[in-house]
């Protein structure tokens, strides 16, 4: 009984290592951060989001894990432009949960949290001072 249950979770599993591979040999870019805004898990769409539509960026801390929310001012249209149906539906239960519609934790990236929290806020605060210039 054991070799057929093994021999059932080995295929899954071969399968599930083959895509996660594939998916970190892409490199695709998760986050770019410029003077205009955020892009973040660049799709079809791209997903930009300019420093005027962002109305807040929280650090939340859960049990184990801290994440990054951004709060946008318009997050129905932000929702509506992404074209990946998993991660529009991982974004509607956030906004739910949390009311964020994009969230990441900065282990998935190459920078430690609070330096992706501190270029946020260098880049607001620039965006900031450019309206009042």
């Amino acid at each position: 009984m054991a070799k057929i249950i093994s021999g059932i979770l080995f295929v899954p599993s071969i399968i599930l290592l083959v895509f996660s591979a594939n998916k970190l040999r892409k490199k695709q870019l998760v986050l770019l951060i410029d003077k205009r805004g955020i892009v973040f898990h660049p799709s079809a769409n791209l997903n930009y989001m300019e420093w005027k539509n962002i109305a807040e960026i929280e650090d939340l801390k859960l049990p184990r894990q801290r994440v990054i929310n951004i709060k946008l001012v318009e997050s129905d249209l932000f929702l509506q432009n992404e074209s990946n149906t998993f991660l529009q539906a991982r974004m509607r239960f956030w906004y739910k949960m949390y009311g964020a519609v994009v969230s990441f934790d900065a282990n998935t990236l190459n920078k430690h949290h609070f330096e992706i929290l501190n270029l946020f806020d260098d880049f607001m605060e620039d965006y900031k001072t450019s309206l009042t210039t």
